[in-house]
């Protein structure tokens, strides 16, 4: 039988035991209602001795006294008495909720990253409940130029500001003994650096480690799709930080690792890739032309489609025999500080530059996405180009050339906008009646002047001001046209007065 004391000291336990478990475990657990059993057994002292006996068999076999626990890094206890069982079996496993717990909300971070280095620093912030380090390394399976796997270094962080094995570093994979880790996909873990460096004298990189002050690393294998596509290197400036349990931890969640890892490359190469190629496509188009093929899941197709649209010409007048008494640099030049000019305010107001034609440009309000105030907006942008021919002249003055005038003419209506051209080239444009008109109504604007057609100024009759109308025949028209002169919009007026 169970003294009386004992048996106080093992209702305690107990009792400490079940609640520990009841927040984690169904009702209906047979560990849970095992021990709510023998509380009872001993609360009315009726426990039974031998199946005490197989709850303490039991929980030898859990934790056996050879090997290391499954559950904790702590010497197995000797277990002389249940409570003692029950205890040491309670600490295993709130340590193992604990880790269980923590590996999740790793996961969780990891993979709140989008780019490489954003999930790298997640690792960093957050490994340290798992596995200890003063440094972590990431590298990456290559292919050199000769078409050998090479391993290069892509990211690394220490707690310390001695870094010497940095990104950028590249090393063959070949008769290393990464290869043998690759091939494996086991991790090693190396306990003694110094001793590993002695034996191993030519590892460069273990040289460099060691020269940083670590003492220990646990190197683990990326694997991706059941295929090694890189490392990444937990360093401790202690000697013997790691052992089994480390490995069994990282490997958990190993695989969705080395999965995030690879999926956060890609997109920051193509995310590099798209901008690189939004920077120069947008030297020739809108950001959101720009952003419509690059959105575009797969190659560029000849047609188009109709939509509404204010086109918007401008040319200089006089420019052709100004050219021909300066220089082919001069000329380039003047054009240059213009067509600048022109383009940075045809953009402000979210227009498109459709093309260059020597010193006329041609820009269109309503492509790719039509907005409600295309016209309004196309009026606006014509008004600050001809208030910012002070300014060209200005600098252009400075260089010794002449000034330059200009005249616009604005036209609103269907066009059918898309790629045009073949399929060997194309181009974003628009074409149709609108657009010959605006050519048409460019052509009868003197120096300074803005003209548009009837419909451009009916959208924005409540907004615009005109000094009249004319009816002019216009070039392949049927019959008379009326075109207005325009002012001002807003409060904006030519000549960069206010109302």
């Amino acid at each position: 039988m169970t003294s009386t004391s004992n048996r106080k000291e093992i209702i305690r336990h107990l009792r400490a035991e079940i609640a520990s478990l009841e927040s984690r475990l169904d009702g209906n657990n047979d560990l849970l209602q095992s021990l709510q059993d023998q509380l009872e057994a001993h609360e009315t002292n009726r426990a039974d001795e031998r199946r005490t006996h197989i709850f303490r068999r039991a929980a030898i076999d859990i934790t056996p006294d050879d090997g290391r626990p499954e559950f904790s890094d702590s010497p197995v206890p000797k277990f002389g008495h249940l409570s003692e069982t029950l205890i040491a079996l309670g600490e295993r496993l709130d340590q193992k909720f604990a880790e269980v717990k923590a590996l999740s909300e790793i996961t969780e971070r990891v993979n709140s990253g989008m780019f490489f280095d954003e999930v790298l620093g997640q690792v960093f912030e957050n490994f340290g409940s798992l596995i200890p380090y003063d440094r972590i390394g990431v590298a990456l399976i290559e292919k050199s130029a000769a078409g050998k796997p090479i391993v290069r270094s892509q990211w690394c962080r220490a707690k310390y500001e001695k870094v010497l094995l940095g990104e950028g570093y590249v090393g063959l994979m070949e008769g290393s003994s990464l290869a043998a880790i690759a091939a494996s996909h086991q991790p090693r873990i190396i306990n003694d650096l110094n001793t590993y460096l002695r034996q191993n004298p030519k590892s460069r990189s273990t040289s460099l480690i060691v020269s940083e002050g670590l003492r220990s690393s646990l190197t683990c294998p990326l694997v991706a799709r059941d295929e090694t596509i890189g490392f990444i290197f937990f360093s401790s400036c202690d000697e013997d930080a790691y052992y089994d349990q480390h490995v069994e931890l990282f490997q958990q969640i190993a695989g969705e690792l080395a999965l995030t890892l690879e999926k956060s490359r890609a997109y920051e190469d193509l995310f590099l890739r798209n901008e690189f190629l939004r920077k120069v496509f947008g030297q020739y188009v809108t950001n959101e032309v720009a952003e419509a093929a690059l959105r575009s899941d797969g190659p560029l197709t000849l047609g188009g489609e109709r939509k509404q649209v204010t086109v918007l010409m401008a040319d200089l007048r006089g420019f052709t025999p100004m050219s021909e008494i300066l220089t082919p640099e001069e000329v380039v030049d003047a054009l240059n500080v213009f067509l600048g000019a022109m383009t940075d305010i045809v953009m402000k107001h979210g227009g498109s530059i459709d093309n260059f034609i020597g010193d006329a440009l041609m820009a269109v309000f309503g492509v790719p996405v039509s907005k409600p105030d295309d016209t309004a907006r196309a009026v606006a942008c014509a008004i600050e180009m001809q208030n910012a021919m002070v300014h060209v002249n200005s600098e252009i003055g400075g260089r010794g050339l002449p000034d330059l005038n200009m005249g616009i003419g604005l036209s609103t209506g269907e066009a059918v906008a898309g790629n045009i051209g073949s399929q060997m080239r194309l181009k974003y444009s628009v074409i149709g009646s609108t657009v010959n008109l605006s050519a048409r109504i460019e052509a009868m604007a003197g120096a300074g002047q803005i003209f548009a057609s009837k419909r451009t100024h009916d959208e924005v009759a409540d907004q615009v001001a005109s000094s009249g109308h004319l009816n002019v025949q216009l070039k392949g028209m049927s019959g008379p046209v009326p075109i207005y002169e325009l002012i001002g919009i807003g409060e904006v007026r030519l000549g960069g007065n206010a109302t």
